[in-house]
């Protein structure tokens, strides 16, 4: 092998490294369909199978009530809180200093 024979062995190996680059770049994103090359390809509702469909229906299910019961769980702790402060400015607001001293009919 002489000299000129691995350059040229060089070339061909840069020009396929490019080359390869180019086709995954411009061809696969553009031209090809990539939910078929990854498999993900589907029909509609008819490719879902019938026990994985009731399966989602139920975790979303389970979803919809546990965001439902956390909403409910806030709001409560809000009116909580809110009372708890009713209560501070009840207990802070300025009165006469005699007005323990009076009676309560």
């Amino acid at each position: 092998m002489s000299r000129t024979d691995g350059r040229k062995l060089v070339a061909l190996a840069g020009t396929a490294i490019v080359g390869a680059l180019g086709f995954a770049t411009i061809y696969l994103p553009f031209m090809a369909d990539r939910d078929k090359l990854r498999g993900l390809f589907e029909e509609g509702e008819q490719s879902i199978p019938e026990g994985a469909r009731r399966e989602i229906q139920a975790i979303m299910k389970a979803e919809r009530e546990s965001q439902q019961r956390m909403e409910e769980v806030l709001q409560q702790q809000q009116q909580y809180e809110e009372a708890e402060q009713q209560k501070e400015k009840q207990k802070a607001s300025p009165g006469s200093m005699w007005s323990s001293f009076r009676r309560k009919q």
